[in-house]
């Protein structure tokens, strides 16, 4: 999966460096001057970067480290590639899902007129929608330990809390939302809609975790304390 992996690496990596080179969104003036361009204010950036991550881990787990089903003495590199992975899948179908649906429903919600005029489809298509075939991918054809529950959930909660936050922060700080859907909202429904969208991330984790279940069934004991399959 090394040549896979690899690939995946390298498209992403080529569509942040053209992100960063050619792409100019305007934004107000007290956020467009952050780094990276401010792209750190979308929950699509923090998505995109944690795919990055996770399959630039598994290009070194693939040099270094092992891609056994259940290795007994996993090397570090191995549990880390796991453990992010459980929170890569769960960001991509959020991401996915979230921002699809709201186009679907009103495209000036989630991509403004003018953000769509300076974003190249291509583009947009790689930070929402190429991330699901990706991540499905790794998930049905590789092999990993995923964490306990507590663990890939606290990760993955730790994520989204802290995008919360931040997003909060801007608000506060700058005056202005960073979706304009949010502007569409009063607190009681941010509120709601923070909740909504964090109950939705602890079930998407979970489909990830029963869907590796399925496709890499746990070891069992049989009567007499053996390992069988």
């Amino acid at each position: 999966m090394l040549l896979y992996h690899l690939s995946v690496v390298l498209f992403n990596s080529y569509v942040i460096w053209y992100d960063q080179q050619y792409v100019e969104i305007p934004l107000p003036d007290g956020i467009k001057n952050m780094s990276f361009k401010a792209r750190g204010i979308f929950l699509t950036f923090w998505c995109f970067a944690l795919q990055t991550i996770y399959f630039g881990t598994a290009v070194l787990n693939d040099i270094i480290g092992t891609n056994a089903k259940a290795p007994k003495n996993p090397p570090l590199i191995r549990r880390v590639k796991d453990i992010v992975f459980s929170s890569a899948f769960t960001l991509a179908l959020y991401v996915f899902a979230t921002f699809w649906g709201l186009y679907l429903i009103d495209e000036d919600l989630i991509l403004p007129a003018h953000i769509q005029e300076v974003l190249p489809n291509w583009i947009n298509h790689g930070m929402h929608t190429t991330i699901v075939p990706f991540i499905i991918l790794e998930l049905l054809l590789t092999n990993r330990n995923y964490p306990t529950r507590k663990v890939g959930l606290s990760v993955t909660l730790l994520i989204n809390f802290t995008y919360v936050f931040w997003i909060h922060y801007l608000y506060f700080t700058q005056g202005t939302w960073v979706y304009p859907f949010l502007d569409l909202m009063n607190w009681p429904t941010r509120i709601l809609f923070c909740c909504t969208s964090s109950i939705i991330g602890v079930l998407f984790y979970i489909l990830g975790e029963n869907i590796h279940y399925i496709v890499t069934p746990k070891k069992k004991l049989s009567v007499n304390g053996s390992k069988r399959d």
